[in-house]
């Protein structure tokens, strides 16, 4: 923070003493503080003084009014629902930490706080607020706000579209680069934590997408987790290949970004060329540049053009199973090296076997979680097929079923048991070690 800049205020919300106090020995170098006791003080504080509070840090645990019923009320209040909440929890409960989000929460820190990281996230996002009302600012130039996208406060798709074809035709000699992102895994996003954890995590991809480019480049959100962005009149094309391995980076390692550790973005880049007079023509290349990141592995950016950038070969495995939320949280566990597969019956296990040699199947996840008779007739058909193949065999059994998981425990070639509704974070760590087992 500049010596010349005036230090942002924020307000502490915290029945303890204690945490108060360490807050403030710990941040103060870098912001003023008002304190409040209980939710009823914080409230009373935010109808009068809201003008003067930059930031509210919310423990959600308190006696009388909670930190939920306190985000439940703001959401009501003219002065209180635009400053921007942090909660502070003890808990790294996601079902917790969904509620705080639906409710309002724009980040959470985990206590007792981390200096460095409630620094981080403070900055964000007070810098989410500062770009938020630049970009308020910057619309009263605008004849309308349907320019922008509300989620985010980038240029929406019709808008993006336009400048970067405007950009194209009027300055066709100069080297502009495209690219078209895409967040890897977010539907699984959506699925495992629900659409509250979805809008945040393209709010704070937004967010770090948007730190990095000037102010004369044009970003937009042109679907729901889809951006684009036009540097115009780059001095070379190494300039934007940093940036985008820089963006990659930056997600990929989340460094103080609250999102799940499996969400990453992959980048399609293509450069112009007076061949391009629209968006639509070039973003034609950066979206076939963007299907190899894709294909490749997620996680990386590939260039239009550039056969370098070819995709790598996968792991395959197999799910049989008739459950979207199985499905959903296989997609969450497993690394971006394993391609998943649904099948439907042993014919298709055979084809995959044949046709996949190169990329060799990992295991076969068989659900039987729902399978009226305990999964009987599924291991059956599966005898036929490893008695052909080597085929490792991981059974999702219904939690709770011990004929299920019986049946199951019986079958030659099982490799490992997992038990439906499957748990993300303790999925995660048990495919690792039946990963490496397999391998």
């Amino acid at each position: 923070m500049s010596s010349l800049q005036k230090k942002e205020t924020l307000l502490i919300v915290d029945d303890s003493k204690f945490q108060r106090v360490v807050i403030r020995q710990s941040l103060g170098e870098y912001f003023n503080f008002a304190e409040a006791v209980s939710g009823e003080e914080c409230l009373k504080i935010m109808e009068k003084e809201s003008d003067a509070i930059d930031l509210v840090l919310l423990d959600l645990v308190m006696p009388g009014i909670d930190g939920f019923e306190v985000l439940h009320r703001r959401q009501s209040m003219e002065g209180f629902k635009d400053t921007p909440v942090i909660v502070l929890t003890n808990t790294e409960s996601v079902t917790s930490q969904s509620k705080a989000f639906a409710l309002g929460a724009d980040e959470f820190i985990i206590k007792p706080v981390d200096a460095r990281i409630a620094l981080s996230r403070i900055n964000n996002t007070l810098g989410v607020k500062r770009r938020l009302q630049s970009s308020r600012d910057e619309q009263k130039a605008w004849e309308t706000r349907s320019q922008i996208d509300e989620m985010t406060s980038l240029f929406n798709k019709m808008t993006v579209e336009k400048l970067i074809t405007k950009t194209l035709t009027e300055r066709e000699d100069g080297l502009h680069a495209l690219m078209v992102i895409d967040i890897d895994n977010f539907k699984s996003v959506n699925d495992v934590y629900g659409h509250t954890m979805g809008d945040h995590v393209i709010s704070v991809v937004a967010g770090v997408i948007s730190s990095q480019f000037r102010s004369t480049d044009y970003v937009g959100r042109i679907g729901g987790d889809e951006f684009s962005i036009l540097m115009a009149d780059i001095p070379s094309p190494e300039i934007a290949l940093i940036k985008a391995e820089n963006l990659v980076k930056l997600i990929k390692y989340k460094e103080n970004l609250s999102i799940p550790d499996h969400v990453s973005i992959s980048v399609g880049m293509a450069f112009s060329s007076t061949a391009d007079r629209s968006y639509d023509e070039l973003a034609a290349k950066a979206d076939q540049a963007l299907y190899v990141s894709k294909k490749a592995g997620k996680g990386r950016y590939s260039v239009y053009g550039e056969e370098n950038h070819t995709p790598g070969r996968k792991q395959l495995a197999l799910v049989w199973s008739g459950s979207r939320n199985v499905t959903s949280m296989l997609e969450f566990a497993m690394p971006d090296s394993v391609q998943l597969k649904p099948v439907a019956s042993v014919e298709e296990i055979r084809e995959c076997m044949t046709q996949a040699p190169e990329e060799g199947i990992l295991a076969l996840l068989a659900d039987v979680s729902e399978e009226e008779d305990q999964g009987q007739a599924r291991w059956r058909e599966l005898r036929e097929v490893q008695r052909e193949h080597a085929l490792p065999v991981i059974a999702i059994c219904k939690e709770g079923n011990l004929a299920q998981m019986k049946c199951a425990l019986e079958t030659d070639g099982i490799q490992d048991l997992l038990l439906a509704p499957l748990e993300a974070n303790v999925l995660k760590r048990r495919v690792k070690v039946w990963r490496t087992d397999i391998e």
